[in-house]
C-alpha cells in the first residue's frame, strides 16, 4: 500500500522582514533617561501642552490636536520587580514614548482598567481607565451609568466591545478600549484598557510584561486597549497583553524587522516591517469628526468630559436642539452618528442628516432631546 504524504503550509502574510538601518525616531531626549529603581505612577497631568515636538522636561507633552501625551526619552530601563503605571491627563489621552535609544521592559509597564466599585466614594463617577482608554459607567442615587467610547457596554452589566466597534489594525490613531456599564452586580463599570506606542531607534528589550488589560467582572466587561512597539530589533521572553477574559477587544501591533519567537503576545500578533521614518500619527487629510456645537453653543478643541461640577457645554433647554457635527475628508455617502451617554440612563446613538458641504468638509446635524443631567457626546464616521 502506498502512503501519501500531505504537507500543510500554515502562512501569514503580513510583509517580508528585511535588514534595515537604525529607525530614525523623533525623539530629542529632552525628558531624559527613564530608569526608575521603585514602583512609580507618572502623572500625566503635569505634562506640558505644547506641540508634540516641543522640548520636553521630564513630564512630557501633552499635545491636544494630536491627542496623546508624548515623552521623548533618551532611553528607557524598568528592572525587574519595578511596575510603572499611569495617573490620567484630563483629556485621557494616550501615552507615546519616543525614544533616542534602546528600551528595557524587566519588570512591568501598564496601562490597564479598573474594576468597577461598590464603595459609595467611587461609584458617583464613571471608573478611571488606563490612558488613551474610556471610561466605565458609574452608580449613583440616579442608576447606573453605559459604559463610555465606540464600543461601551450598556448599563446594568452589559458588556463593552473593540474590534467589532471601531480602530484599525495599525493602531493609527492610538486609542484604548471602551468601558463595561454599571450594574447591580459591580456597581460603576470596569474601565477599559489604555493606548501606549513605544518607538525606539534600535532595540526593545521585553523580558517582563506590557500589558493594556481590561477587566472582566461577574456580568458585564470593558476591553483590553492597544499596545504599538516600533524598533529594530524586539527581543526578550516577556509577555505583551491587551485583553479581557471572554470579551473582545484589544489590539497589538509590533513593527520590527526582528521578532523575538519568545515574546507572548495575546492578542497575538507578528512582526512587520516598520516604515523608515516610522508612521506616528494619522496623515494631515486622515478623515474626522467632532461635535462643534449643542444648542448654538460652541464646543471646545480640547473637551473634558469631567461629569461632575462643571461642562464642556452648558446648555439650558428641555426642547428638543441641534447638535452639529463636522466632518473633514469623509465622503458625504458614509455614515455620521452620534453616541448619546448621560451619566446615568441608557445610550443611544442617532444618525446625523449632511446640511451642506462636500468630502473636504461637510456639516451634519442631529436634532434631539438631551436627557437633564451630565450627557457625553461622541460623533462617529463610518465610510461606505
Amino acid at each position: 500500500m502506498k502512503t501519501k504524504t500531505t504537507s500543510i503550509l500554515l502562512a501569514a502574510v503580513f510583509g517580508a522582514l528585511t535588514a534595515q538601518a537604525q529607525l530614525t525616531i523623533p525623539s530629542d531626549g529632552s525628558d531624559g533617561a527613564f530608569n526608575p529603581s521603585t514602583n512609580v505612577e507618572i502623572d500625566l497631568g503635569l505634562a506640558t501642552t505644547a506641540l508634540w515636538t516641543a522640548p520636553g522636561s521630564g513630564n512630557g507633552v501633552y499635545d491636544a490636536e494630536k491627542w496623546a501625551v508624548v515623552f521623548k526619552y533618551s532611553s528607557v530601563n524598568i528592572p525587574t520587580g519595578v511596575t510603572v503605571t499611569f495617573k490620567n491627563h484630563p483629556a485621557y489621552a494616550p501615552v507615546v514614548w519616543l525614544v533616542q535609544g534602546n528600551v528595557t521592559i524587566a519588570g512591568t509597564l501598564s496601562v490597564a482598567g479598573k474594576s468597577g466599585s461598590l464603595l459609595v466614594p467611587n461609584v458617583l463617577l464613571p471608573t478611571e481607565p488606563g490612558p488613551g482608554g474610556f471610561r466605565g459607567g458609574p452608580k449613583g442615587p440616579s442608576g447606573f451609568g453605559s459604559g463610555y467610547g465606540p464600543g461601551g457596554g450598556h448599563a446594568h452589566a452589559y458588556s463593552a466591545n473593540y474590534l467589532s466597534k471601531y480602530g484599525n489594525p495599525q493602531i493609527i490613531p492610538l486609542i484604548g478600549g471602551s468601558g463595561g456599564g454599571g450594574s447591580g452586580e459591580t456597581g460603576s463599570g470596569c474601565s477599559a484598557g489604555g493606548a501606549i506606542l513605544i518607538a525606539s531607534a534600535n532595540t526593545v528589550s521585553i523580558n517582563g510584561l506590557i500589558d493594556a488589560l481590561g477587566v472582566n467582572s461577574y456580568q458585564g466587561s470593558s476591553t483590553g486597549g492597544a499596545i504599538r512597539i516600533i524598533a529594530n530589533h524586539v527581543t526578550g521572553a516577556g509577555s505583551l497583553l491587551a485583553v479581557t477574559l471572554d470579551t473582545p477587544g484589544g489590539r497589538i501591533r509590533v513593527e520590527t524587522t526582528s521578532f523575538s519567537p519568545t515574546i507572548i503576545s495575546n492578542p497575538e500578533t507578528i512582526g512587520v516591517p516598520p516604515a523608515n521614518p516610522p508612521v506616528i500619527w494619522p496623515p494631515a487629510n486622515a478623515p474626522t469628526a467632532r461635535v462643534v456645537s449643542v444648542d448654538a453653543v460652541n464646543a471646545p478643541i480640547d473637551p473634558r468630559a469631567p461629569l461632575i461640577a462643571g461642562a464642556d457645554v452648558a446648555i439650558q433647554n428641555n426642547a428638543p436642539v441641534n447638535i452639529v457635527i463636522e466632518t473633514q475628508n469623509f465622503p458625504i455617502e458614509g455614515v455620521v452618528q452620534l453616541n448619546i451617554v448621560p451619566k446615568f440612563g441608557a445610550r443611544t446613538t442617532l444618525n446625523a442628516t449632511r446640511q451642506s458641504g462636500d468630502i473636504t468638509s461637510a456639516i451634519w446635524r442631529v436634532q434631539t432631546t438631551l436627557p437633564q443631567g451630565f450627557v457625553t457626546l461622541q460623533a462617529r464616521a463610518t465610510q461606505p
